[in-house]
């Protein structure tokens, strides 16, 4: 995996482990393999080396901003009362060979300042159909600026996704285990036939 690769999606494209269903199994007796059809469908092209792969940019995207900021702590940095950037206080340990390194400041995202949150958010929707991921930072009070093509052409449904002032909802299956619901009327008071 690219170094790119590594910033953007780091432990998200962990590879997945698929179990059989449990009890005993017997095996079937080897067949002769059948022969291979032709796939009329044509091969898939391999990303080019330092390139994000547009598949990948767009499972980043629909986890949310939230994904990279529990990942990469960072502190707000303002210089004679202005607002500068961010800095990067740790990385993930898979992330060691990125480009990016701990005490950097991030100044722009594909040209978008990131002083308010509605920056941040303005920057990782325009990645939906964004052709590049351009980072501009600064790196012991010198600018640098990392750009990485993006491999593929936007996909509708992210760019749909996208498409709102609002992030996209990411679908949710059940209350999770251990949460209590407390119901109360409007004026406050517990709802009837509920313990006081």
């Amino acid at each position: 995996m690219s170094t790119p690769v590594r910033l953007l999606l780091g432990a998200c494209l962990s590879l997945s482990v698929v179990a059989g269903c449990g009890g005993p199994q017997t095996a079937a007796p080897a067949a002769a393999p059948a022969p291979r059809a032709q796939s009329a469908a044509p091969p898939k092209q391999a990303v080019p080396a330092g390139q994000l792969a547009r598949a990948d940019v767009d499972r980043v995207l629909m986890q949310g901003p939230p994904w990279i900021l529990r990942r990469v702590p960072v502190e707000e940095v303002v210089r004679a009362g202005a607002f500068i950037g961010w800095k990067i206080l740790a990385l993930p340990a898979d992330w060691s060979s990125i480009e990016l390194k701990t005490g950097d400041v991030v100044t722009q995202v594909n040209g978008t300042t990131l002083e308010r949150p509605d920056d941040l958010f303005a920057a990782y929707r325009a990645l939906a159909s964004a052709s590049e991921l351009k980072i501009t930072y600064e790196r012991e009070g010198a600018a640098r600026e990392l750009v990485v093509p993006i491999f593929g052409a936007p996909t509708k449904e992210t760019v749909e996704a996208f498409a709102s002032d609002s992030p996209p909802r990411r679908a949710t299956t059940a209350r999770p285990r251990g949460t209590t619901v407390i119901e109360e009327d409007d004026g406050g008071a517990p709802l009837e036939g509920s313990a006081p």
